[in-house]
């Protein structure tokens, strides 16, 4: 398949590549590792008056310790973020995380910003040109109907990336800048929740850092696919669960992945384990409460009743796997 017609940008500083996306921010897209994107143009799901290549401009991969606080920069790949010593040291997670994230040679090219950036899926839309030419255009291709929940001008294409749930639940922080200067905003609130925008970035607007404060506590990532390699998710899960001395819980996230248009954070499952002590009741009166706060769609070819399902195996799993680390007596040396 060829790529569409395009004007093709190399811009050396975010300002001047701001100002490209600015100038025209409705047929303008932005280039970083290309796994995504250069699929949906060659598939016609979008075809951009510009591509903005954003690895042109330098000093735009790294990963720094300031302070304690993790910093790291959009285009560090993701083979990068998961040999890094410095993130397999305090936050083995993350590169656990980014080996999770399809397979090898896309880790290579995939960067960070662009996994947390990427477009939202859906089965009517996510596919050729010639797949879609069978019915008319959805929603988010521009068309009127949404065809998963067959009603005007809604759509919920389902957000299925990897490395946002857990730097959500790491309680990170982004940097953006755009035409109006700089701003700050937590991780979670990049997202709008909004099938057809999903990002709430405004015009113009270039993701520039990622910040992760020290924590203390426990992190997991668990994913349900169909094949261990390449598959975005089914569903999965980022769970954090901090504890005091007393080993009652004092901060915890749980956030699932594939089953809402962003990140989606269980509150009430959460608040449900402050204070409390991790044990079998515990668990499986959490993970009920979890899957009643998700409303997954049919987006894929999975049903909403099966990842409702998956959501709570997979909380199950993780809760026991913090409560069963806790117990295990250490070997004599």
């Amino acid at each position: 398949m060829r790529l569409p017609k395009f004007e093709y940008l190399e811009p050396k500083t975010l300002k001047e590549a701001s100002n490209a996306l600015a100038s025209d921010a409705k047929r303008s897209v932005l280039l970083a590792g290309g796994t995504d994107l250069l699929v949906n143009m060659k598939h016609r799901v979008i075809e951009p008056r510009q591509v903005i290549n954003l690895k042109t401009i330098p000093k735009l991969a790294y990963i720094t310790n300031v302070r304690g606080e993790l910093r790291i920069g959009p285009l560090t790949t993701l083979c990068a973020l998961a040999s890094s010593s410095e993130i397999q040291e305090r936050f083995p997670v993350l590169s656990h995380v980014a080996t999770e994230v399809g397979a090898y040679a896309l880790q290579t090219m995939g960067t960070l910003g662009g996994n947390l950036c990427q477009g939202n899926r859906c089965r009517f839309y996510n596919q050729s040109a010639f797949w879609r030419g069978a019915k008319s255009p959805c929603y988010k291709a521009g068309g009127k109907l949404c065809h998963v929940v067959r009603k005007p001008e809604e759509c919920h294409s389902t957000y299925c990336g990897d490395m946002a749930p857990v730097l959500i639940a790491l309680e990170a922080r982004v940097r953006v800048t755009g035409p109006s200067g700089e701003r700050s905003l937590p991780l979670s609130k990049l997202y709008a929740q909004d099938g057809k925008k999903p990002l709430s970035l405004r015009k113009g607007e270039i993701l520039k850092e990622v910040l992760v404060p020290p924590l203390s506590g426990r992190t997991l990532y668990l994913k349900w696919r169909r094949r261990e390699s390449i598959e975005f998710p089914i569903i999965s899960l980022a769970l954090y669960i901090e504890k005091d001395g007393n080993d009652e819980i004092r901060r915890t996230k749980i956030i699932f992945s594939a089953v809402g248009s962003g990140p989606v954070e269980t509150i009430e499952a959460e608040k449900m384990l402050e204070n409390a002590t991790l044990d079998d009741r515990v668990i499986e009166k959490v993970s009920i409460q979890a899957v009643r706060e998700i409303s997954p769609m049919r987006t894929s070819i999975y049903s909403p009743s099966y990842k409702r399902r998956i959501a709570g195996i997979l909380l199950r799993q993780g809760l026991a796997e913090i409560q069963n680390s806790e117990h295990q007596i250490p070997k004599p040396k």
